[in-house]
């Protein structure tokens, strides 16, 4: 009775805006602490949310019936090392902060660095202008324009309009997006697939497979095999080492 009691109180402080918990004195890895925050921000008048995160995952989740912003996030960290999360309006946009850059300089005693998991949920047609530490990315349901800039970590993308992205490393999965999408990432494999406009990718290292694009697609390739299946147009402007297969292309094809 004592557990469920404590358990129905932890999620009634959850559900309270801005709210900090406490969850264990460890936390996960052997950190000092485990925090869980949830805070909200009403998305009236607010078309972006721009976001500065560091260390962790991000998974964003667009829903054609919030009204809101909501973010629920586990903060693991260690005493004196307390991080700079918030979320706040700024004209037209909703800017997030998560991260501890402030000590990024401090040795930790078992060499883990502290980081905080983000989940936010935002209005589906909410444009998105990230730029993100390391640690993987998740974005469904959201209908608008993404800008994403990432240092390391997976991406994964199901929907959006226009996509433009800077990776440097991690894998990359595009699916059902209605716009343009430019990518140019460092090294890691890269999917896309199921796009209504153009495709531009200029990459570093790792398979690349496009398939099924309304538009045309520009590859310009360091290493890493490349397949290309159902598009209306390809021109690579350099296939650097690694196979190179394509079907089923309506347009033109060409090779540099």
């Amino acid at each position: 009775m004592l557990a469920r009691a404590i358990t129905m109180v932890t999620a009634l402080v959850l559900g309270l805006t801005g709210c900090i918990v406490n969850v264990n004195s460890a936390g996960r890895d052997n950190f000092d602490y485990h925090k869980q925050t949830q805070l909200t921000l009403e998305a009236q008048s607010l078309d972006t949310l721009v976001a500065d995160t560091g260390a962790g995952s991000l998974k964003i989740v667009g829903d054609v019936s919030v009204e809101q912003i909501t973010l629920d996030a586990d903060i693991y960290g260690y005493d004196g090392a307390e991080p700079e999360l918030t979320l706040t309006r700024s004209g037209n946009k909703a800017k997030l902060v998560a991260n501890f850059d402030s000590f990024h300089r401090m040795s930790f005693s078992n060499g883990q660095s502290p980081y905080i998991d983000l989940m936010v949920k935002v209005p589906a047609d909410m444009m998105l202008d990230i730029h993100d530490g390391s640690g993987s990315i998740v974005i469904r349901g959201v209908q608008a324009d993404m800008q994403i800039e990432d240092g390391s970590g997976a991406i994964e993308i199901d929907g959006g309009n226009k996509l433009t992205i800077d990776d440097g490393s991690g894998s990359i999965s595009l699916t059902n997006v209605a716009g343009d999408i430019q990518v140019k990432d460092g090294s890691g494999s890269l999917t896309i697939a199921s796009v209504k406009g153009d495709v531009e990718i200029d990459d570093g290292s790792g398979a690349i497979e496009v398939r099924g694009i309304k538009g045309k697609v520009t590859i310009d390739d360091g290493s890493g095999g490349i397949s290309v299946v159902d598009t209306q147009g390809l021109h690579i402007i350099d296939a650097g080492s690694g196979s190179l297969s394509f079907d089923k292309i309506q347009g033109q094809v060409s090779i540099d």
